[in-house]
């Protein structure tokens, strides 16, 4: 009789005991996929806009309706925030497609469309005395034919630009430099400049321009890589623009940029950063 008894009480302790084990090895229900966005961007050619993945089972499979426009690929793996995975998005094509995307264990599907725009480079903008790039803004340069700017005020919540206009464009000019040699130096000093034209005056194509100097040399100067990443992501050909002219050697400073205008006091230092411009605004 006491064995019968004690059989059915080791039982329950058993389930018991398993359970808590379970609890312990962090077994917990797989949660629905789902996605708080069904729309995303990505600049054309450079770089990745990514898709988290916060819930669901993190075993996922990607199908792209056209994939001449978009690439994606998918890291999955308990990340230390508590991430499942992340979906890098990668634009080949100027376009939209749909991505489909399929936890492979709680069967669950989202639909999200990207759209590739055309690729872009912002300067964030954290110290400066022109009216026209203050501090406290992003300007935006789009390498398209058009070569548009946009100009963000970086606590704007509604995503509206403070300033967007066409064309700007880089140059080089010379600076002579006679040193201590006997033969002057010719040096390559790069400049950007944004023209804005008025909005009202649709019949002539003359415009106010505002010329900036990136300042590459002396001990407060841009970093040496500015230069690079202008080529990479606006397709600006320095040494076309510069021809055969000597540059100096520029002090590296991570990726500040520091811009002046001549002959005046006006100072803008920012930093190039691949910071995503606000959705809907590009083509």
């Amino acid at each position: 009789m006491m064995n019968k008894l004690i059989n059915p009480i080791l039982f329950i302790m058993c389930l018991f005991v398993t359970a808590c084990s379970d609890d312990n090895n962090g077994n917990e229900p797989i949660s629905s996929f789902s996605l708080d966005k069904t729309y995303y961007e990505v600049r054309l050619g450079r770089g990745s806009t990514n898709i988290h993945v916060t819930n669901g089972s993190g075993y996922i499979s990607l199908s792209i309706e056209d994939e001449k426009i978009l690439n994606a690929k998918y890291a999955g793996g308990l990340y230390a925030d508590g991430l499942r995975g992340v979906i890098h998005l990668y634009g080949l094509q100027k376009g939209s497609t749909t991505l489909t995307i399929t936890d492979n264990v709680t069967k669950d599907v989202e639909t999200v469309e990207v759209k590739v725009t055309d690729c872009y480079l912002a300067y964030v903008i954290n110290d400066s005395n022109h009216p026209i790039l203050p501090a406290g803004t992003t300007l935006f340069l789009v390498n398209n034919q058009a070569q548009d700017y946009y100009l963000f005020d970086q606590d704007n919540i509604y995503n509206k630009p403070i300033l967007k206009d066409n064309s700007y464009e880089f140059f080089i000019t010379q600076d002579t430099d006679t040193g201590t040699g006997s033969e002057p130096a010719n040096y390559a000093i790069p400049y950007l400049r944004l023209y804005m034209h008025n909005p009202a005056d649709t019949g002539t194509t003359t415009a106010e321009f505002y010329d900036f100097e990136i300042e590459m040399y002396g001990e407060d100067a841009s970093s040496s890589y500015v230069l690079q990443v202008i080529q990479a992501y606006l397709d600006v050909d320095w040494e076309e623009l510069k021809g055969n002219i000597q540059t100096k050697s520029p002090a590296p400073i991570d990726m500040t940029m520091i811009m002046t205008v001549p002959d005046t006091d006006y100072r803008i230092r920012g930093v190039l950063s691949t910071v995503s411009i606000p959705e809907h605004i590009l083509e």
